[in-house]
């Protein structure tokens, strides 16, 4: 039987998953492709270390260069994780001629597009759908299943700590501090959560889904990003009463051209993250605690979903097997540079964030004194900006902040952010104001 070789970087929860699945269904995926991917390498930091799969002590090494050196290794496996020892990795592997399957989202939304570009240049294959949303196959949707259709809008949980922490502060009207403490203590956050609270997780993410989607060319700086510490349980309460669910969001949306653009211009893109209150019978409401979904919106198939388990050893070695197994049919038909790569140059520009329009939910704390309302409401049109509901809730203890919702129209970033400037200067104003953004999914 014919052998394609395999050399991983990396032996952490993906690596285990991944060799995991290599050996269990191994009958399998050699009945599948008729040929055998045996494991050559597997680069590890110490090879004494105890791991809870066993692996034959001679695969094992601490030289990645023996994963490049080795002539009969055709596909290098990343799954060390960051960005400038991947980098290298994947460059030095490129070079040599060999493909690349990556989990690592870190990596291609930096440096993807030296990445790819390489590849393009070597004709070799980088696949990578274990970089967004773990075991659901949104990557292979976006490059082969939509490739003739027009995507219009993305809306995506991609990240399954902070879902989960958003799904018990709605369920269990837990502080954040609690809900953030239950998902470490599960294994659902890392000891240092910051990338995913932030909202950079997602960032990241929505980079690598943007350039299949759009052919847009991103940084994660570019992303306009705002974590969930800001959240309070009774943004929840608010939302439930009047028919929403509170969830992260990675938004990309298709607009036409810049306003008084010349004929042919690009059209512009929304590139955000942050968290945002969607109708409580949306696709996404539904999607419960570290799970994952992306919705699309393509002109010809409409609405579209795709859900399931977005991290762990099992789904994201299940996604990178996946990959392992579509690079070895390119080699053994002799057809590799099979994957569609980015554009030469992007097809969309990115839209200013002052510009994006969407409903905005406003939470002031206020003085109980009269005319508060109406100043606020004024200083609100005088920037253009609608009202569609108001609620004022009185405290019983004088002298305490009384909180003031305000529901606007859609309405522009900028024209927000300078009335909510103005807002928060009035002597009545207690409190800096909390602004969650109203979607339509």
């Amino acid at each position: 039987m014919r052998e394609v070789g395999i050399g991983i970087a990396g032996f952490g929860t993906v690596g285990g998953g991944v060799l995991s699945i290599l050996r269990k269904h191994a009958g399998d995926i050699e009945a599948r492709l008729g040929a055998r991917i045996a494991v050559r390498k597997v680069a590890v930091r110490d090879v004494r270390k105890e791991r809870a799969l066993d692996v034959d002590p001679a695969l094992l090494t601490t030289r990645v260069q023996d994963l490049l050196e080795d002539p009969e290794i055709a596909v290098v496996v990343e799954l060390i994780g960051g960005v400038d020892r991947a980098f290298e990795l994947v460059r030095a592997a490129l070079e040599r001629g060999k493909h690349v399957v990556t989990a690592n989202k870190a990596l291609l939304a930096a440096r993807g597009e030296e990445i790819f570009r390489l590849a393009r240049d070597q004709g070799v294959d980088v696949y990578y759908e274990g970089a967004v949303c773990g075991g659901v196959p949104i990557i292979r949707t976006l490059r082969e299943a939509l490739a003739s259709d027009r995507i219009n809008a993305l809306h995506g949980i991609v990240n399954g700590t902070t879902n989960f922490i958003l799904t018990a502060m709605a369920e269990k009207g837990e502080p954040i501090g609690q809900a953030l403490a239950e998902a470490q203590q599960l294994g659902y956050a890392e000891a240092d959560p910051t990338l995913d609270v932030s909202g950079g997780d997602a960032a990241q993410k929505l980079c690598v889904l943007a350039q299949l989607a759009f052919g847009a060319r991103l940084r994660p700086q570019d992303v306009l990003t705002e974590g969930i510490m800001a959240l309070q349980p009774e943004d929840f309460r608010w939302g439930k009463e009047f028919g929403y669910a509170l969830k992260l969001l990675a938004i990309a949306r298709r607009g036409g051209p810049a306003a008084g653009a010349p004929p042919g211009a690009p059209d512009q893109i929304e590139a955000r993250v942050h968290p945002a209150f969607i109708p409580a019978g949306s696709l996404l409401a539904g999607v419960r605690g570290a799970m994952n979904a992306v919705v699309l919106r393509s002109e010809a198939l409409g609405p579209s979903m795709l859900y399931g388990q977005g991290a762990g050893a099992m789904p994201t070695g299940s996604a990178v097997v996946s990959d392992i197994i579509d690079l070895t049919r390119n080699i053994l038909a002799g057809s590799p540079g099979r994957v569609p790569l980015p554009p030469a140059k992007p097809l969309v520009e990115l839209r200013p964030h002052a510009e994006v329009r969407c409903a905005y939910y406003l939470h002031f704390s206020v003085k109980d004194e009269p005319g508060v309302l109406a100043r606020t409401a004024s200083k609100l049109g005088e920037r253009r900006i609608s009202i569609a509901a108001v609620e004022q809730r009185e405290q019983n203890d004088q002298g305490k902040p009384v909180p003031l919702m305000i529901v606007t129209h859609r309405a522009r970033e900028a024209d927000l952010r300078a009335a909510i400037d103005e807002i928060d200067r009035f002597s009545t104003t207690l409190a800096p104001t909390r602004l969650i953004r109203i979607e339509s999914v």
